[in-house]
């Protein structure tokens, strides 16, 4: 594991003990703690390819969790695949904001169940993350990937317990934008971490995301804005009076938004939230009541 660690200093220096680590975890089938534990513990020749072969693959810049098929996000640990966009800490910003407004909302309101639509859910990261904190919540989970769908309702699966036993439902809906909901859909919130890297910085970004994950969920168009404008234009036509619509956007994009939002009155208010590092990630915009 040092010798792995040392190479990747040299071609993936942003966590080379951690990438090593977590592949050498994968393949013993160990917690990571676990390998100080078996530190004398020779790998055997199946165990040596294996973990060779996924340490050439990091290398050549593929990422972890493509390699071990999971990520850990929030409290769970999602199965991901190379359709799905790697749910990132930065997005926890989205669910804390989130999840502090349902429950106000929740209070105000406590006999009742709240009503969400997620637009692009990938790994369904952040509905199962709102399960896993509130009751009584109703969430449609909209992607246009049926191939990200089916590794969607393998986390479902996984997290059941988070669901019918809270008294939470989540569907996971295949559609275009939100063209499966219908008009007037009663919405109490429209929660979306959605594409917002403009076309052409796609190819600038490091490798790991520009050469591996999906583009589709990267994709904002020539400006980074397509979704947000789709978002701020449908938004009104879905939620209630006083709905709320809570957004990850890009640490540069605020006054972009701010610009944006001056197109579609019926949104009164809007916030801008930072992530841990202090960039500007989240915005939250309210309908005029």
């Amino acid at each position: 594991m040092n010798w792995t660690q040392g190479h990747f200093e040299k071609v993936r220096p942003d966590s080379p003990r951690l990438d090593a680590e977590l592949l050498l975890a994968y393949v013993l089938d160990c917690p990571r703690l676990d390998l100080y534990l078996r530190a004398d513990q020779p790998l055997n020749e199946k165990e040596r390819g294996a973990y060779r072969e996924l340490v050439q693959q990091r290398a050549a810049g593929c990422p972890i969790a493509y390699l071990t098929g999971e990520k850990d996000f929030w409290s769970l640990t999602l199965e991901v695949s190379k359709a799905t966009l790697i749910p990132r800490p930065d997005t926890e910003t989205l669910v804390e904001t989130s999840v502090e407004k349902i429950l106000k909302w929740q209070q105000t309101h406590p006999e009742a169940t709240c009503n969400i639509a997620e637009l692009g859910t990938g790994t369904a990261a952040i509905p199962l993350a709102f399960c896993a904190e509130l009751q009584n919540l109703n969430i449609i989970s909209v992607d246009c990937s049926a191939e990200t769908l089916t590794v969607a309702a393998r986390n479902l699966e996984r997290y059941q317990n988070l669901l019918a036993p809270r008294n939470n439902s989540l569907k996971l809906v295949e559609s275009d934008l939100f063209s499966a909901i219908e008009p007037a859909a009663n919405l109490d919130f429209i929660i979306s971490n959605p594409p917002y890297i403009p076309t052409e910085t796609i190819s600038t970004l490091q490798v790991d995301v520009c050469q591996y994950e999906p583009s589709i969920a990267l994709d904002g168009g020539p400006d980074g804005l397509f979704f947000y404008k789709y978002l701020l234009k449908t938004g009104p036509s879905l939620l209630n009076k006083s709905g709320e619509m809570i957004l990850e956007i890009g640490f540069d994009q605020q006054v972009e938004l701010t610009e944006l939002q001056d197109d579609f009155p019926e949104w009164t208010s809007s916030t801008f939230l930072p992530d841990l590092q202090g960039n500007i990630r989240v915005c939250c915009l309210q309908l005029e009541c």
